[in-house]
C-alpha cells in the first residue's frame, strides 16, 4: 500500500514541476484564451427588457426581444 502511495506523491511532484516549469517560460501563452468581445444590448420597446443585439428583433428602428412583442405593439399601432 505504501508503494502506491509514493507513486501517486511522485506523480503529483512531477506534474507540479510540469506545471510550474510551463508557465514560467518567457514567451509562453497564456493557457486561457481572451476573453469574448462584449455585446452591445439593446431595450425591448414593448417591456423594456435588456437583451444582447443578436437575440433581438429590430422592426421599425425599434428593438423588440420576441415576435410576440412585435405583434403586439404592431397590433396595439393599428
Amino acid at each position: 500500500m505504501t508503494k502506491y502511495l509514493l507513486l501517486v506523491a511522485l506523480l503529483g511532484v512531477v506534474w507540479w514541476l510540469w506545471r510550474a516549469t510551463r508557465q514560467s517560460r518567457p514567451g509562453a501563452r497564456p493557457e486561457r484564451g481572451a476573453p469574448p468581445e462584449a455585446e452591445s444590448m439593446v431595450r425591448c420597446a414593448r417591456c423594456g427588457v435588456n437583451q444582447p443585439v443578436s437575440e433581438s428583433i429590430l422592426a421599425d428602428g425599434l428593438y423588440y426581444c420576441s415576435a410576440a412583442h412585435l405583434r403586439e405593439a404592431r397590433s396595439d399601432d393599428h
